[in-house]
């Protein structure tokens, strides 16, 4: 009896010690999917000093624990040369770069190809991060413009920030970025904080871009006389900075205008930076304070222009097209106005659509003027809107469409174009991509009209007949610029005084009155 006792426990012992758990026996459970076990495998194994065990744990989860990157250090410190990798490249994300340095350099000397390519690809920027590991600033700024230099902005940010207590560039980066969106969601009031900081300690890019946003009201109201103080702190130190301050006396913002402050200022940095170079050249062009002088103008937008000044090429090109200052030449003009419209000026490109329109210096070629009209008009252009609408009316270079041809002219005339407004008055009388509208078709010619335009005001002397009317029924009635009594008074109108009429509304009547082409609304109690 006491012998099959025995006998049992002997096999159970047996059964026992042919389960013990084995690194293969681990990572076979592991691929089947049981992963507890795995790990709880390994994890005995580790502790009895098995390297392999200590560097699964590591490369067993995607969310490693502070333990398993401690087996991991185990498993590279016992020589394993895959840990040694994964643990230097553990060391650089965590900006431990010392240690960075040794595992990856333990691992390239036991020829691991991976930890030599990351030495080759950092063999500049380590010796800075050694440095910046011990708080050396100027490291520190260095690594924030290396990485803003490869657009990397997330990571030169985060460098640029250890550095803003001690460099006026490192706060002005941090406000570049909030300034335009670089790794941040854009942030002008941010922007201002850093460049604040930034200016106040110096920085002339700082107060430039400062003066900007303040000019443009960027993340606070607009404030042109900060805009001139941060301007004239900009220009103590950088160039561009005094170019926009001759420009801020030039044009008066947030300051007298002084054209003979502004002369001196441009002249000193024309030599300097382009931009001073343009508005010293508009200038003589426009003759603003001085002299008109093209040959002068000619010479500082060329100037412009070498250092990559779109605009100036533009000036060039007029200089050519009209002759100032230079032999009258419709060929270069085309020339300049087309590299100028390259780089995306507007006007460069109505002056393209125009000429070849026209067959200016250039064989005449519609589609390419449709082109060129349209990329203007898209941006706002007034005359390329209109042009355009008068290319799909008559469809010149597009297929004809009415309705294109409306939209544009309606776009255009409503940023005051007289000849469109003409047009538009055209489509509404025929009913040409719209419904016919008698009285928006004189609406529309008197807009015109009121800027002179004769024929419009041939049109609606022909289209008022065809218009209803109403008579001033009180002694003195008021026209007023909108269907309110708070509005802005226009003229008054004599009892008897017909009006012709442009729309009813249950209160107000909008109405047309020759004298001065007067376009207002009358209260319906004083007319009849």
């Amino acid at each position: 009896m006491l012998k099959s006792k025995w006998l049992a426990s002997a096999i159970v012992t047996l059964m026992l010690s042919g389960c013990a758990a084995t690194y293969e026996s681990a990572e076979e459970a592991y691929q089947d999917g049981d992963y507890a076990e795995a790990r709880e495998s390994w994890q005995k194994l580790a502790l009895e000093g098995d390297n392999r065990s200590m560097y699964r744990l590591y490369t067993s989860t995607n969310r490693p624990s502070y333990e398993d990157i401690a087996w991991l250090k185990k498993a590279a410190d016992s020589g394993l040369v895959g840990a040694q990798y994964d643990y230097g490249m553990y060391a650089l994300e965590h900006q431990k770069y010392k240690e960075a340095q040794t595992y990856l350099t333990k691992a390239s000397e036991l020829k691991s190809d991976r930890a030599s390519r990351v030495l080759e690809q950092n063999k500049k920027l380590f010796p800075l991060w050694l440095k910046a590991e011990k708080d050396d600033a100027k490291s520190i700024k260095k690594l924030g413009e290396h990485f803003w230099s490869t657009k990397d902005y997330g990571k030169s940010l985060k460098w640029y920030e250890k550095c803003v207590e001690r460099y006026s560039s490192c706060s002005f980066y941090m406000g570049l970025a909030f300034d335009n969106g670089y790794g941040v969601t854009q942030d002008y009031q941010k922007a201002i904080d850093w460049y604040t900081k930034s200016a106040k300690k110096g920085s002339g890019s700082a107060a430039r871009n400062l003066a900007w946003l303040y000019e443009e009201g960027k993340g606070t109201h607009i404030d042109q006389k900060k805009a001139f103080y941060w301007m004239k702190k900009a220009a103590e130190t950088i160039w561009v900075g005094q170019s926009e301050l001759g420009k801020y006396y030039l044009y008066g913002t947030g300051t007298e205008k002084n054209t003979d402050r502004a002369f001196s200022l441009l002249s000193e940095a024309a030599p300097h930076t382009k931009y001073a170079a343009y508005n010293l050249a508009k200038m003589y062009y426009f003759g603003e304070g001085i002299e008109q002088d093209y040959k002068k103008s000619f010479e500082y937008f060329s100037k412009a222009s070498k250092q990559s000044h779109s605009w100036s090429d533009y000036y060039i090109g007029n200089h050519y097209y009209y002759g100032y200052g230079k032999e009258k030449s419709y060929r270069q003009a085309y020339n300049w106005f087309e590299k100028a419209a390259s780089e995306g000026v507007v006007d460069a490109e109505f002056r393209l659509g125009w000429m070849l329109s026209n067959g200016e210096g250039v064989s005449a070629n519609s589609r390419k003027a449709f082109k060129w009209y349209q990329k203007a008009a898209e941006q706002g252009y007034i005359s390329a809107q209109n042009n355009l609408g008068v290319m799909y009316a008559e469809g010149d270079g597009v297929e004809k469409n009415d309705y294109q041809a409306f939209k544009w002219y309606e776009k255009s005339a409503k940023q005051g174009s007289n000849v469109a407004q003409n047009n538009l008055g055209v489509r509404y009388e025929y009913g040409k991509g719209v419904r016919k509208n008698r009285q928006l078709a004189a609406f529309w010619y008197a807009k015109s009209a009121q800027q002179n335009y004769k024929e419009a005001q041939s049109n609606l002397s022909e289209i008022l007949n065809k218009l209803g009317t109403k008579t001033v029924q009180i002694k003195k009635a008021s026209v007023y610029e909108e269907g309110n009594f708070d509005s802005k008074e226009l003229l008054a109108l004599p009892q008897g005084q017909r009006v012709y009429v442009l729309s009813s509304g249950s209160k107000w009547t909008e109405v047309y009155i020759p004298k001065n082409h007067t376009i207002g609304y009358l209260n319906n109690t004083h007319l009849y």
